[in-house]
C-alpha cells in the first residue's frame, strides 16, 4: 500500500508542477500575442501617412492584424480555458495535500494498512475522478522540455521533503 500511495503522490505532484509551468507559458504567450498585435496595429495606423504612396503596405499590416486575431484562440488558450487550467491545478494541489497527509500517517504508523487503503480509494473516487474529467476536457499539450524540467523539479521536491520515500 505504501508504494501505491507514494507513486500516486509522485504522479500528482508532477501534474501540479507541470500545470504551473503550462499556465505560465500560456499567460506569457497571451501577453506576447497582445503586444505583437498592438505593435502591428500601431505601425499600420502611424505609418499611414508615411506609406501614403504605398497604400498596399498599410493594407497588408491591417490584414496581418486581422489574421492574427482570427487564429489567436487556435494558438493560445482563451481566458476561460486558462481559468479552468488554474482550477485544475488547484484540484491537483488539494489532492496532493490529502495524499501526502495519508502517506505520512501511514508511514509513521498512525493508521493501519486497511484504513489507509480505504482512505486512498475514497480519494481516488472523489478527487481523482473530478481531476480526470476536467483534464480530459482541457486536452493539455505535453511539451518535452517542460516535461523534463517538471520531472527534475518533482524529484527535487520529493527528495527534499520525503527522503525516505
Amino acid at each position: 500500500m505504501t508504494n501505491k500511495i507514494w507513486y500516486e503522490m509522485i504522479n500528482i505532484k508532477y501534474g501540479e508542477i507541470y500545470l504551473t509551468k503550462y499556465l505560465g507559458l500560456q499567460r506569457t504567450l497571451k501577453k506576447s500575442f497582445q503586444i505583437l498585435t498592438l505593435l502591428v496595429s500601431l505601425s499600420g495606423i502611424l505609418g499611414w501617412k508615411y506609406f501614403e504612396d504605398y497604400v498596399w503596405v498599410a493594407f497588408i499590416l491591417i490584414a496581418v492584424v486581422q489574421l492574427l486575431l482570427l487564429v489567436e484562440n487556435q494558438i493560445i488558450r482563451s481566458d476561460k480555458e486558462i481559468e479552468e487550467i488554474s482550477n485544475l491545478r488547484m484540484m491537483y494541489t488539494r489532492y496532493f495535500n490529502k495524499l501526502e497527509s495519508l502517506w505520512t500517517k501511514f508511514q509513521y504508523n498512525q493508521i493501519k494498512e486497511k484504513k489507509a487503503m480505504d482512505r486512498y480509494f475514497e480519494l481516488r473516487q472523489s478527487d481523482w475522478e473530478k481531476i480526470e474529467e476536467l483534464d480530459c476536457k482541457l486536452n493539455i499539450k505535453r511539451y518535452k522540455k517542460m516535461r523534463n524540467n517538471t520531472e527534475i523539479e518533482t524529484n527535487h521536491y520529493l527528495n527534499k521533503y520525503h527522503i525516505d520515500g
